[in-house]
Formats: C-alpha cells, sequence, structure tokens
C-alpha cells in the first residue's frame, strides 16, 4: 500500500533535515592547512654559546626550488637562493625553536627535515638529553640524519653548496655515499641506549673550493673523518685516513681505495674494495679477553701508475697480500686509538659479547669500563682482487720497462 500524501512529505523533510546536520557535523576540513601557510624546515643545526643553545633552521623556499645552482643573496622569497636560515638562542633546544616561530609568519613543519647537525663543542657535552623533544613530537622525523660538525652548524648550513638547492640536502647525499647505514636519530640513540655499543656519527666541515688565489670562491661542505662517542658525549674525532679503514672494521664501509707502493720504483696501485664482511669472535678466560676481527674483502684494482706487472698470476697474489697487510696496519691502529684514547667501543665489542656468551657478560659488565681499553684485538683481513681493469699491463710504459718480479 502507498503512503498518504502527507506522510511522504514529512519523510522527505526527515530525510533533508538529517543531511543538512550530517553535512555541519562531518566538517572534513576543520583542521586543514594550506601549504603557504607552513614553512618546511629541512635542516636544524644546533650550538652551544655561554649557557644558551643557538638553533638555526634551514627553512625552504618553495618558489625558488627551480633556480638550482643560482648565486646571490638570500632571504625572503625574492632572494636567488633556495632557502632561508632563521637563527635564535634559548634555554634549550625547545625554546629556541619556540623563538624561532615568533619570527616567521608560516608554522614551522618539521616532518621533511633531512638532517639534525651538531656543532662539535656542544657534542662534546653530550646530546642525550636534546633528544627528547626529537622522539615526544611525532611530527619529528626519527629517519633525518645526525652529522657533527667542525666548528658551528650554522657555518655549515649556510654553505653556497652549489651542486645542490640547499646545503642540508648536500650534507644528506654525502651521508649516503659515505656510510652503508647512515646515522639517523633513531640509530644514534639506539646506540646511546644499548650496552656493549657506542656511537660513531660523520663529522663534516665547511671548505672552500679551490687555491687560494682564485676570486668568487664558493664555499662548500666536505666529510672529514668520524666522531667517536662514550655514551652520548663525544670524546675524539678520527681523521679521514684511519677512519676509512674503522668503517671497514665496522662492516659500514662505501667506497675504501688502498694505493700500495710497488716493490720497485716508484708510483701506486690503487685498489678499490667493492665488497667486506666482517665477523667478530671472542675468546674469555677471566679477565682475559681477547678478539679476533676477520674481514673478507673482494676488490678491483683502479690504477697502476708503476712499472709492476699484475698480469701476472704471482704478482697479483702479491698485490692481495699486501693490501691485507696495509688494512691489518691500519685498522689495527684505529683500533688502539678508540680503546686506549678515546675509549669508545664503537666497533661494538661489547655487544659481541652480549649476543655471544650472555652469562660472561653479566660478569664482565661492571668492570667492562677498565676492562675495555685492554682487550687484545687480532685483525685477520683476506682480499680477492676480482678484476684488474680493461687493460692487463701498465698502459704508457714500454714493455722492456714492465717489471716481472
Amino acid at each position: 500500500m502507498k503512503p498518504r500524501g502527507s506522510d511522504a512529505g514529512k519523510i522527505r523533510k526527515a530525510a533533508v533535515s538529517c543531511l543538512l546536520l550530517c553535512s555541519v557535523l562531518l566538517g572534513g576540513c576543520w583542521d586543514r592547512r594550506e601549504v603557504n601557510d607552513v614553512a618546511f624546515v629541512m635542516g636544524t643545526g644546533l650550538d652551544k654559546e655561554g649557557d644558551q643553545y643557538r638553533v638555526t633552521m634551514e627553512i625552504a623556499l618553495p618558489g625558488q626550488l627551480g633556480t638550482s645552482g643560482s648565486t646571490g643573496g638570500g632571504g625572503g622569497t625574492r632572494g636567488t637562493k633556495s632557502y632561508y636560515l632563521e637563527s635564535k638562542t634559548g634555554p634549550s633546544f625547545r625554546g629556541a625553536s619556540t623563538e624561532e616561530q615568533r619570527g616567521v609568519s608560516r608554522t614551522l613543519n618539521f616532518s621533511h627535515r633531512r638532517v639534525l647537525l651538531f656543532g662539535e663543542s656542544l657534542a662534546r657535552e653530550g646530546v642525550g638529553k636534546m633528544m627528547d623533544v626529537l622522539a615526544r613530537i611525532p611530527q619529528n622525523r626519527l629517519s633525518s640524519l645526525v652529522v657533527i660538525t667542525k666548528g658551528s652548524a650554522l657555518d655549515v648550513l649556510q654553505a653556497d653548496a652549489p651542486i645542490e638547492q640547499y646545503p642540508a640536502e648536500m650534507v644528506r647525499e654525502l651521508n649516503f655515499s659515505y656510510m652503508k647505514k647512515p646515522r639517523s636519530i633513531k640509530l644514534l640513540m639506539n646506540s646511546i641506549l644499548l650496552d656493549g655499543i657506542d656511537p660513531v656519527v660523520p663529522v663534516m666541515s665547511l671548505v672552500k673550493n679551490g687555491p687560494a688565489n682564485i676570486k668568487d670562491k664558493k664555499t662548500n661542505i666536505q666529510v672529514d673523518g668520524l666522531a667517536v662517542f662514550r655514551k652520548d658525549r663525544v670524546t675524539g674525532i678520527i681523521d679521514n685516513h684511519l677512519s676509512r679503514f674503522l668503517l671497514l672494521g665496522m662492516d659500514q664501509a662505501k667506497e675504501t681505495e688502498i694505493f700500495i707502493s710497488p716493490p720497485k720504483g716508484t708510483g701506486y696501485l690503487s685498489v678499490h674494495l667493492i665488497e667486506n664482511n666482517v665477523h667478530i669472535k671472542p675468546y674469555i678466560r677471566g679477565d682475559d679477553i681477547r678478539m679476533t676481527i676477520r674481514l673478507n674483502c673482494n676488490g678491483n684494482v683502479r690504477e697502476d701508475e708503476t712499472t709492476f706487472d699484475i698480469s701476472n698470476e704471482q704478482n697479483l697474489r702479491w698485490l692481495e697480500q699486501q693490501v691485507a697487510e696495509e688494512i691489518k696496519k691500519e685498522l689495527g691502529e684505529a683500533v688502539r686509538v678508540i680503546q686506549q684514547k678515546y675509549h669508545s667501543d664503537v666497533l661494538g665489542l661489547g655487544r659481541v659479547i652480549i649476543m655471544s656468551r650472555p652469562d660472561e657478560w653479566k660478569r664482565i659488565k661492571p668492570q667492562w669500563d677498565q676492562l675495555y681499553p685492554k682487550v687484545e684485538v687480532t685483525i685477520d683481513p683476506i682480499v680477492h682482487i676480482e678484476n684488474i681493469g680493461a687493460v692487463t699491463k701498465p698502459f704508457g710504459i714500454k714493455k722492456e720497462q714492465i717489471q716481472n718480479e
């Protein structure tokens, strides 16, 4: 039976009223935020000035992002740089950030932050307490990469870095080319909070390109080695030479090139290690603790500027042995420095004991700080050269000058 006319009208009115009520209650855009209301922070630098923290934020200027490689002054959307620096001081990380918000007309947004830079002097005092705000506010990304700067972080963030759109992006790319697994905030905090391992973070600095007599030089950023920590404090910096071997021992080396002198004559043979695997084996008898670090490395010959013939099988084996000896010597020196000078267990020797001999670790843990510098470490590298390049004999050397022995 069909409803009568008056009943159908009441149903239609009720349906319309319900739809109007839903349109008020379900306002889907109540928390919307337009892109032109937000300032995206791409990198943050922290320095210490007296008892205050200086926080520098590198803010992207979307209107200039198509002008990579441009030069000239920045600041404001009418500048020619693709970023803008805002720097203020405050009693804490958050306190300085709040001060900066007062001077920026848009809401600061940290969800796209690439890197977090700590000035060396601040990092030597400890970074642990500044990490709280990064974990407490979900907008902060724990995947942001951490770097220690020689000098102030502010200086590095205002480099010209002409090859990238902003310096923070260059710092990020350098990290990925330097280590297999760059140190993010999450990895840094894991190393600080775990027993048996200390953090290690790349060091970068500001440099000017080219010789001193070149005018209008640009400032750039370069990797200067590794900062080694004890708990949350930087205790020392390993220079570029030794840090390459330390990364090998950590199984974190991305691009390692080793130069060997020939048995006769001058020049160098360059071997590029393309792959390495590390296995650390402990030996524990009471307080007598020893570790064997075994490395398996594969490499290619990248350059031969000598008269030494590496197409000879015996000579190639000699070259592999020399590379292994070089790793043994330089990694051994790096281990001695971190053990006895900086007291930093960046190789995770304590972690090896925890994972393989947990009962022994319970006994050793209270004295680990005293025992660690005395741990005897043996380096045992095995090198295999897979490829000597497109030419087998030294290119540009006459046949009678090539050494076969």
